[in-house]
């Protein structure tokens, strides 16, 4: 059997790193490799391919068919040809169209897209019997995300960019650049496929990959990695304080499981608003996710600590999308479970 190229070698290596310092996928585990039929997600395949044998994982593709563009049926066609001739399973998802039109109405054309494509992603995973979702994220994404978050106005948590591991999606390539993944499909005589896309930059993230990046990297070479750095560093930071805020929630939580008509979480306003503001903020999402509810954003969490603040009113309520709901109750403040 012929020696695989350095160029996969060295992509491997890299997954080899990353997976050993997460501590995950066990010994005999699926893998559903998401596969766009770009240079990332190719090269992620086989550089997990590399892997698997000695570790016993399963491997499998899957690919979603957004239908948002003239071409994408046959990506997804590309993609399970690929899987076939490297005899490996494969599933094809595509997407509602009428659900995908209702979500970019809420979340606007990418954000719908990146939600509508983990959810198919999963289920593509549930079809293929794997515990996994292996991306082809780089450190080029990574560096990518961070500008953006910047330029949302972010807080750490948002800095802290993509993990390795995020519940059953597993990002193995975030020390890998664009460039090695091209270099790699390139060594193994992979033709890969370009979305037509990623040209238009009147999408910010396009923006930020064809004109931003390469200024900074020609300002300061090794710009990417320096912001993949950055969020690392965030991201170290953003575990220590979820932790922090966990603990902290304990000690303020009157209880769980309130009320006599479902699961809740309930605080006392007063030690809540006393604690420090950043950690304040946390706490109060922290109960959101204890609660079962979707995580406030910035203005319903400024809302409810101002809630909170107010030694006068006996109630008050605040509310944020997807039917989140925070409520004064006296000395109390309240996050009921989902539907109550």
């Amino acid at each position: 059997m012929p020696r695989a190229p350095t160029e996969l070698r060295a992509l491997a290596d890299l997954a080899a790193r990353a997976v050993a310092a997460a501590g995950v996928p066990a010994p005999g585990d699926g893998l559903a490799v998401a596969v766009s039929g770009g240079a990332d997600s190719l090269a992620t395949l086989h550089a997990v391919r590399t892997l698997a044998g000695p570790r016993r994982w399963r491997v499998a593709v899957a690919t979603v068919d957004h239908g948002l563009r003239p071409g994408s049926a046959g990506d997804a066609a590309f993609v399970a040809e690929h899987a076939a001739a490297l005899g490996l399973p494969a599933s094809v998802r595509a997407l509602d169209p009428a659900a995908l039109a209702a979500a970019r109405r809420e979340h606007g054309v990418e954000g719908a897209a990146r939600a509508a494509r983990y959810a198919a992603l999963h289920a593509a995973a549930d079809e293929l019997g794997c515990a996994w979702i292996v991306t082809g994220h780089t450190m080029d994404d990574q560096a990518e995300t961070l500008l953006l978050q910047l330029l949302r106005g972010a807080g750490p948590d948002g800095m802290g960019g993509m993990a390795t591991v995020t519940g059953r999606v597993l990002r193995p390539l975030l020390g890998a650049t664009r460039a090695q993944t091209r270099a790699c499909c390139d060594a193994l005589g992979l033709r890969w496929r370009e979305d037509p896309s990623n040209a238009d930059e009147d999408l910010l993230r396009n923006a930020l990959r064809a004109r931003v990046l390469p200024l900074l990297e020609a300002l300061r070479p090794g710009a990417a990695a320096t912001l993949a750095r950055a969020a690392e560093l965030a991201r170290a930071d953003r575990d220590w304080a979820e932790a922090a805020a966990a603990t902290a929630l304990d000690g303020l939580a009157v209880g769980v499981g309130v009320g006599a008509d479902g699961d809740g979480v309930e605080v006392k306003a007063a030690a809540l608003a006393a604690l420090p503001l950043g950690l304040a903020r946390r706490v109060v999402r922290e109960a959101a996710r204890r609660a079962g509810q979707p995580p406030p954003g910035a203005a319903a969490t400024e809302a409810i600590l101002a809630m909170c603040r107010d030694a006068t009113p006996a109630a008050g309520v605040v509310r944020w999308a997807d039917g989140g709901v925070a409520r004064r109750d006296g000395a109390v403040v309240v996050w009921r479970g989902p539907d109550r």
